[in-house]
């Protein structure tokens, strides 16, 4: 074969080819990828955006990637994708999308039944969402449920307010309108008194 037949069979044998991921540098966006024992520096991931708008998943170490090499040469390679083995198999099985972290973490949408699923519990992780203003729209309910909850502001119910647990406050407390009972009885402003008697006498039942 000749200098460039072999050349061009080079070319065309490094323009796509798979490797696993050795190291990352994170802080430069590249990694260390070896091919069949031939390791290649510097080889940068593809992001998904990298504009205004911009993204970021970096590759983990011994994952298999697809590398396109520009003009055959690996040392300008771009990790394209990643492809599944037996060491990180497939997130998911089915048509539904799926995210898995090495934690544990997931976040599944289910197509069919339209669910949307955070789950930190594997890792006891923590949610925050940071923002000026948070809305919470559903039409038929929404449930919390925790041992324990706390709002640090003020706090404004539109609607009725049902609590079948014991209530403890601190602080002044002031009804305006409306009425206030216990056991069916009233016990506001307007109630009254049977049996009331000047001096030091108790009053009789709230009537």
């Amino acid at each position: 074969m000749s200098y460039a037949a072999a050349q061009i069979d080079r070319i065309l044998a490094n323009l796509v080819r798979f490797g696993r991921v050795v190291t990352v540098d994170y802080s430069q966006a590249v990694a260390t990828v070896d091919f069949d024992g031939e390791l290649v520096e510097g080889i940068e991931w593809l992001k998904q955006r990298a504009g205004d708008d911009r993204s970021w998943t970096a590759p983990s170490e011994d994952e298999y990637v697809v590398v396109l090499s520009a003009s055959g040469d690996l040392s300008q390679g771009v990790i394209l994708g990643a492809l599944a083995q037996s060491k990180f198999p497939n997130a998911g099985t089915d048509a539904n999308p799926v995210t898995v972290y090495s934690d544990g973490t997931t976040i599944h949408y289910d197509k069919t039944a339209h669910i949307l699923t955070v789950d930190c519990s594997a890792s006891n992780g923590v949610v925050n969402v940071l923002c000026n203003q948070a809305n919470v729209t559903a039409t038929a309910s929404v449930l919390f449920d925790t041992p324990q909850g706390t709002f640090t502001g003020n706090l404004s119910i539109g609607g009725s307010l049902s609590v079948t647990g014991a209530s403890s406050m601190s602080g002044n407390v002031e009804f305006k309108g409306g009425s206030v009972k216990h056991g069916g009885k009233e016990i506001g402003g307007s109630h009254t008194h049977s049996g009331v008697q000047t001096g030091g006498g108790n009053t009789g039942a709230v009537n």
